[in-house]
């Protein structure tokens, strides 16, 4: 069935970035697992144009025009797509219009590709719903490790400084400059810089 070229109102496209970044604009840069998705109608050329989901559809999810890929809803699994194929062609950071929806729903997914969106401020709920504000326990129990870590690495350093180091004087200013390049306090004197119980 035969669908009208009428454009749609959302689109996504490369946004101006620096010259000499490798970008595809060429229609039909599709990789091959979005492909394999789709029932895919092809231009004159036989290039991919028009993505359906199955034979029933009047409408393709979105149409591939070469500079930009366009859709006619928001329809997070058709967006996903799109931006999939933005990033196969080197797109990472994107223009977008169109609905409020669209744009949205652009943002969000995009958050989760690493790709940059022009076009779209987020609220807070935008925000909520691509993970950005909600504190993961994960990311804080390896926060926490890493910074133990570190604290632990320091505290070796310490000692070995002050093994190798006679100076006093001299012993500060190296553990202060490594206290300082970690971005953390050097610790007190009631608190030494050994590790957990850790003496010889």
């Amino acid at each position: 069935m035969k669908t009208s070229d009428a454009a749609p109102s959302n689109r996504l496209g490369p946004a101006p970035g620096p010259t000499g970044s490798r970008r595809s604009t060429a229609k039909g840069d599709v990789p091959e697992a979005v492909l394999d998705r789709y029932l895919v109608e092809r231009d004159l050329r036989g290039r991919p144009e028009r993505f359906f989901r199955d034979h029933r559809a009047p409408e393709p999810m979105f149409r591939d025009r070469g500079k930009s890929l366009v859709s006619s809803q928001a329809y997070p699994d058709a967006v996903i797509d799109m931006l999939k194929i933005a990033r196969h062609r080197g797109w990472d950071q994107v223009r977008v219009s169109g609905d409020p929806a669209f744009r949205r729903e652009v943002w969000i997914q995009a958050q989760t590709l690493g790709i940059e969106v022009q076009g779209h401020r987020p609220r807070e709920r935008d925000r909520q719903a691509a993970g950005l504000d909600r504190p993961s326990p994960r990311r804080d129990a390896e926060t926490a490790k890493a910074h133990d870590a570190l604290g632990e690495r320091l505290a070796k350093a310490a000692i070995v400084v002050a093994r190798l180091v006679p100076d006093a004087a001299i012993q500060t200013r190296l553990l202060e400059a490594a206290w300082a390049r970690a971005g953390r306090p050097r610790p007190t004197e009631r608190e030494p810089a050994r590790g957990p119980d850790r003496q010889r």
